[in-house]
């Protein structure tokens, strides 16, 4: 027989205790993870059902990131938690996805399913209710203003006055935050305003080998990067992440493969480049700006043109794909002087750096990260960053920003 639910009034947050309040629990987890957010991936739907499913049971004290990484992600008892963040990372994507989900207007009343910042051990919030009814008045209360009726005359005046003097401080501050563009409409305006559809350029695998060897299995990075299959994976899901972001806001687009796009076609509207090694067209624009791309026989390289004595950013090619652990990219927005358009650019070093740079491109919440220290006209003005992303079993985790130039 289940036990009575509980309410946490300082937090708000509900513990389901009867049988059929924990079924509600795990009828919501159900739709959160076949929504879109959760349903290309098995690794983050996985953490997420095993450490709802604890915390029913009552277990959620053991809910700690060794636990996890065993029962979850089927490591070894005695793994390095600090080498290896698998963890930490997808509770991480797990917190972003699950924000995404409730943004959405249809999920709004819905029962929340959350995991705080620095915890394994999630929470719940009952649907909202309506607001609740104001407290009658009291005849007692009531016969106590009689007396001193002109005294409670000005004081309900004066009670009235402030509140219309609230209200409308509320009214400003909601409509310059309900007008205000967003942090992605901001960075995507000059490709948003061109009246013109835009030309998606993305990397085409023949050209970092115009003979791939099918069928074959890749035994190092440069190999991985020839495999047709596994390139393009990236590249779709780059274009998923920004093509969304045009998609919503009714922009015009078409998809061109950079070995076919020609220079006229490029010159018709804006430009989003995806890929780096693979997309001729990346390496020929990046050619004037700060930070471009390298790549011999050994390694590509992220390069400095600004400081040459700069450290730059390096993947190895001997590696095996299985054992890379974090990978690089460029992101851009930029007017091109060759073009004559607005270029907006990710682009990876390997295939986890244009995915991991796709997704932050995409995403407001990492967007803002890359404007905390820009300047107040950073909107206005052209930009280029290189960013870093861990790679856990050939997966990006979030991007980190290692250095930018604005002009």
């Amino acid at each position: 027989m289940g036990t009575m639910s509980s309410l946490d009034s300082a937090e708000g947050k509900w513990r389901p205790g009867s049988d059929a309040e924990k079924q509600q629990v795990r009828d919501q987890l159900k739709k959160i993870v076949a929504s879109q957010h959760f349903l290309s991936s098995r690794r983050y739907p996985n953490l997420l059902c095993f450490v709802v499913e604890q915390t029913l049971e009552g277990q959620e004290d053991a809910l700690k990131e060794r636990l996890l990484g065993i029962e979850v992600f089927h490591r070894s008892p005695d793994y390095d938690t600090n080498q290896d963040p698998v963890v930490r990372l997808s509770a991480a994507e797990v917190r972003k996805r699950i924000a995404l989900y409730y943004q959405h207007p249809d999920h709004q009343n819905e029962l929340v399913i959350g995991l705080n910042p620095g915890s394994y051990i999630p929470y719940f919030l009952l649907p909202k209710l309506a607001p609740d009814s104001p407290a009658p008045v009291s005849a007692e209360t009531a016969s106590d203003t009689v007396p001193i009726r002109a005294s409670a005359s000005r004081r309900r005046w004066l009670w009235v006055l402030s509140i219309l003097a609230t209200c409308t401080v509320a009214v400003g501050l909601g409509l310059y935050f309900f007008l205000r563009p967003s942090v992605i409409d901001q960075f995507w305006s000059p490709v948003l305003a061109s009246p013109a559809s835009v030309s998606m350029c993305v990397g085409s695998p023949d050209a970092v080998n115009p003979t791939p060897q099918i069928g074959s299995t890749p035994t190092t990075l440069f190999e991985d990067l020839q495999h047709s299959g596994r390139l393009g994976t990236a590249n779709v899901a780059t274009l998923i992440h920004m093509g969304g972001v045009l998609e919503v806001r009714h922009k015009a687009f078409r998809l061109v493969l950079a070995s076919q796009a020609s220079f006229p076609q490029l010159r018709e509207g804006p430009v989003i480049l995806v890929g780096a090694l693979d997309n001729a067209w990346t390496m020929r624009l990046t050619k004037p700006l700060r930070f471009g791309f390298t790549m011999d026989s050994d390694s590509m390289s992220i390069v400095d043109r600004k400081n040459s004595s700069a450290k730059s950013w390096v993947v190895s090619l001997k590696q095996p794909p299985s054992s890379q652990t974090e990978d690089f990219a460029v992101i851009a927005r930029y007017h091109d002087t060759t073009l004559d358009q607005p270029v907006v650019m990710a682009a990876g070093l390997s295939r986890q750096g244009t995915e991991a740079a796709g997704e932050l491109l995409s995403n407001s919440t990492f967007l803002t990260t890359l404007f905390q220290n820009a300047p107040h006209n950073w909107t206005k003005v052209n930009l280029e960053a290189v960013v870093q992303t861990q790679v856990i079993d050939g997966h990006p985790g979030p991007s980190r920003i290692l250095a930018v130039e604005y002009w």
